[in-house]
């Protein structure tokens, strides 16, 4: 198996030393998606019974209209057997991307969706406690009653309903009558 924030790390660095790195983790996703859309792609591509030059050429066609650099790191991967690493680095890169660009991804749980304004409450509230530019998702779970569970940066903030009721219900059971 490939180091994959190795191989992402080095493609983040050559798309920002030409100035797309915003364009390659868009093709990048997009390519993923299409990717893991057809599971059969990604085995053909590391199968070793198909031709490296094959492989590449069908990439190559495939994913035609991308930047050069990334259809070369798809050939990269198919040559070292490792395309089935494709999503990992595409992960990596996302992480790195957000880093170099100082970007905070946030999922706000809630019991019911959001309105704007409280989502740009939340963005404005954690962007200053982490000076990041926050890019918020919410996810809608009924089972929280109300309140909120904040994810981020592998923090996790629960002030809702269902985690106080939790915590009264223990608090109860170990008290003796």
């Amino acid at each position: 198996m490939i180091d994959t924030v190795g191989y992402a790390q080095a493609l983040y660095d050559l798309a920002a030393e030409r100035g797309t790195e915003d364009r390659v983790r868009q093709e990048l996703q997009i390519i993923c998606q299409a990717v893991q859309a057809q599971p059969e792609y990604m085995k053909l591509m590391d199968n070793p019974a198909v031709g490296r030059e094959e492989k590449c050429g069908l990439l190559l066609q495939a994913f035609a209209g991308v930047e050069e650099m990334l259809r070369n790191f798809l050939c990269i991967l198919c040559e070292k057997r490792s395309f089935y690493c494709l999503p990992a680095c595409a992960s990596a890169f996302d992480k790195i991307y957000d880093s170099a660009h100082n970007i905070l991804r946030a999922t706000a749980i809630t019991a019911t969706p959001m309105v704007k304004r409280q989502q740009q409450a939340l963005c404005t509230k954690l962007s200053k406690m982490t000076g990041k530019t926050v890019e918020l998702e919410n996810t809608v779970d009924p089972a929280l009653i109300g309140g909120i569970r904040l994810r981020y940066e592998g923090v996790q903030l629960d002030d809702s309903i269902q985690s106080r009721l939790e915590t009264l219900r223990q608090a109860l059971a170990q008290t003796i009558v």
